[in-house]
């Protein structure tokens, strides 16, 4: 009774923090900047949905099923998006549940609340938690497992369950074996709490449980036609998630050592604490009545970071530190707690130590919307007929729309790709070209091709068009549609009008003076501005002396290209958990 007031404090605390947690989580989901690894996660889908799976590069797996689902009906790249972060910001939710049902405690106590809490501030999950990626639900299966395993009665349907998840998560993620296997192999050698079960037995249920699992995943994947897609894109997104620009270590470390520098302490107070007890109790510290478990289980995720040093592993690696030091601490907290002099240093340590960097990791997110982004894909669609008229832009922000190439995806910096893409551009002319970061990786051969045949409405969104000589001249046009010709004044291109609010106010106080514009077009002549049909092949545009005349594409609506707005496309895709892209962004 005594403790009673203390614990409904402390559980309203929780409560709130936890409260306001959500609704943060939900605004960050709904308007953080997306990842390259997003865009091409729903762009696969779409392909999916589509049933173009023959025509453009896709890798089937478990975590694109709900978004397939999602994009078959879209008609709305924005749309398309917030539904997948929805999606993934539930999988986030489950992961924080899970995390502190790992730690043994009951999720309505006070004890549950402050673990969710504790897990809930780790910074790491906010900057890739409730991105549209597979490994968060790998981390949804890696938990699941460990609580059926280290908190059930590790009896057969336990182990029937770990098997069903080891298979489910080898179709999730590719690099989901180098978890799950050194799992596997110490819940299948060393069964926990001893047993009244003999091995095989556990062994044999949970080959049943990977068998079940793998004909469950074949069925689905063979009704919804995902198995060639499977087995066919399997090796290049394997690539793609072992290979690429790679993250410096200290880059990664550092990172942790800003975000989450008390669960850093108490994580080398653990090891330590791990190593003195081998010392004294020599293989029987190997027991799962202690936190070794707990502290092979982030050794392993530690061992693919140091392998694979990519962020994003921070994701599955964070979560298994919180475990092995939460245990760490209900071993030593009676211990410390008895000494009063150390409860006001334990506070102080809690709010500037974790709670503190966690907000300032987390705010940082509020300085990267997603607004442009989402600018640019209406844009595009605008512009574009979804079934003649193809994007480019190497990454697969606009999954409503086609690319121009199986291999639609710009992969590596520093190889050219065979065709390269100013031959697969000729081929098959995109409309509107998106550039970013990624762009910027083409050869100056790709970057000469496209200034030839494109023109800026700024400087990360491009159109078909031609910018002619005073007077006019012949110009080719290489994709059939609507174009727009005028007088470069009045055309909307990059540089032909004043921007932001100033551009505004001086629009709302001086009438806008539209030059003169009299010209022929194959001989046709054209009176003012105006909006023609052009088939593919050579024309020509005559106008007077003093005018620079232009062709810009102008989509199968549109009187005239829009103004876009500024823009750069080095920041386009670059936010404030992508270092390696800033690091070539800046190169």
């Amino acid at each position: 009774m005594k403790r009673l007031p203390s614990a409904i404090l402390l559980a309203a605390v929780a409560a709130l923090l936890a409260y306001f947690l959500y609704k943060t989580s939900m605004s960050l989901a709904a308007m953080r900047i997306y990842h390259v690894d997003e865009c091409q996660n729903v762009f696969m889908a779409r392909i999916l949905a589509t049933g173009q799976g023959e025509n453009y590069f896709a890798s089937a797996s478990l975590f694109l099923v709900p978004l397939i689902w999602l994009a078959g009906g879209a008609h709305q790249a924005a749309d398309l998006f917030a539904s997948a972060r929805l999606i993934s910001l539930l999988i986030f939710w489950i992961n924080l549940f899970l995390v502190a049902l790992a730690t043994g405690e009951k999720l309505l106590s006070p004890r549950g609340l402050v673990a969710l809490v504790g897990a809930a501030t780790l910074a790491p999950f906010w900057d890739f938690g409730f991105e549209v990626r597979p490994e968060n639900l790998l981390l949804t299966g890696l938990l699941l497992t460990w609580c059926a395993v280290r908190l059930g009665n590790a009896g057969m349907p336990s182990y029937l369950v770990a098997g069903a998840l080891a298979v489910a998560m080898q179709f999730t993620a590719h690099t989901a074996c180098f978890y799950t296997l050194p799992l596997t192999l110490a819940i299948l050698a060393c069964p926990p709490l001893g047993g009244r079960i003999p091995r095989w037995k556990l062994a044999l249920t949970w080959a049943i449980g990977a068998l079940g699992m793998f004909l469950a995943v074949r069925l689905l994947f063979g009704a919804m036609g995902l198995w060639n897609a499977y087995l066919a894109g399997s090796p290049l997104a394997s690539w793609t998630a072992f290979g690429g620009e790679p993250f410096e270590r200290w880059e990664i470390a550092g990172r942790l050592a800003g975000q989450t520098p008390l669960l850093l302490a108490l994580l080398a107070a653990a090891w330590a604490a791990v190593v003195v007890d081998l010392r004294h109790r020599g293989r029987t510290a190997f027991s799962w009545e202690n936190p070794m478990p707990e502290a092979l289980l982030f050794l392993s995720a530690l061992v693919v970071l140091v392998l694979n040093p990519k962020p994003h592993n921070l994701l599955i690696l964070v979560p298994f530190a919180y475990l092995f030091t939460y245990r760490y601490v209900l071993a030593v907290w009676k211990e410390l707690w008895a000494f009063p002099f150390a409860r006001p240093l334990i506070f102080t340590l809690l709010l500037f130590a974790h709670f503190i960097p966690f907000l300032v990791a987390t705010r940082r997110h509020l300085d990267w919307p997603n607004h442009r982004q989402e600018s640019l894909t209406r844009w595009a669609e605008e512009l574009t007929n979804p079934a003649t008229d193809p994007v480019f832009d190497g990454i697969g922000m606009v999954p409503t729309r086609r690319s121009i190439d199986f291999h639609w995806l710009i992969r590596d910096a520093t190889k050219e790709t065979t065709p390269p893409w100013r031959d697969k551009l000729a081929a098959r002319p995109a409309a509107v070209i998106i550039r970013s970061y990624r762009t910027s990786w083409l050869p100056e051969e790709d970057h000469e091709f496209i200034r030839g045949r494109y023109v800026s409405l700024a400087d990360d969104f491009w159109v078909l068009g031609k910018t002619l000589p005073a007077g006019g001249g012949e110009f080719e046009i290489h994709h059939p549609g609507r174009y727009h010709v005028a007088p470069r004044e009045v055309s909307n291109l990059d540089g032909t009008y004043e921007r932001g609010l100033q551009g505004l106010l001086r629009g709302a106080n001086k009438a806008v003076v539209e030059p003169e514009f009299v010209a022929t077009l194959d001989g046709i002549k054209l009176t003012n501005r105006t909006t023609v049909e052009l088939t593919v092949g050579t024309h020509r545009l005559e106008t007077t002396a003093d005018c620079k005349p232009t062709v810009v594409w102008a989509g199968p609506r549109l009187k005239q290209a829009p103004r876009i707005g500024e823009g750069s496309h080095r920041d386009l895709f670059v936010n404030c958990t992508d270092a390696s892209a800033m690091r070539l962004t800046e190169k």
